[in-house]
């Protein structure tokens, strides 16, 4: 499967995750990213975290030590908040494009 810039969607269980929220509403889902994050970006849709397609206008990611912390849309399940250990690189690449693209937004 393709996304619109042509690179390859990978699927979830492909990765090391936690889920720590399901089922939930944006509001909950920002609440969380933002409790559980030392630093949180809006970014816009269409964002990949490790080919990850992050869906919806903007969407927040956060990062809590060297793991990522982010908002999940599974098609027919819902809203999830979904914590991936360990991403190191993936933090850095975010707070270096944050410095560089004005359509990513620091909130935390």
């Amino acid at each position: 499967m393709k996304n619109i810039k042509g690179t390859k969607m990978v699927c979830l269980s492909e990765y090391d995750f936690d889920i720590l929220l399901k089922n939930a509403t944006l509001k909950e889902c920002e609440t969380l990213i933002k409790e559980r994050s030392e630093e949180v970006y809006l970014v816009p849709g269409g964002y990949a975290v490790k080919g990850i397609i992050l869906m919806g206008a903007t969407v927040p990611v956060g990062f809590s030590g060297n793991d990522i912390i982010f908002q999940f849309i599974k098609p027919c399940f819902g809203l999830f908040v979904i914590r991936l250990r360990n991403e190191a690189e993936v933090i850095r690449r975010l707070r270096d494009q944050y410095k560089k693209d004005k359509n990513v937004k620091k909130i935390k």
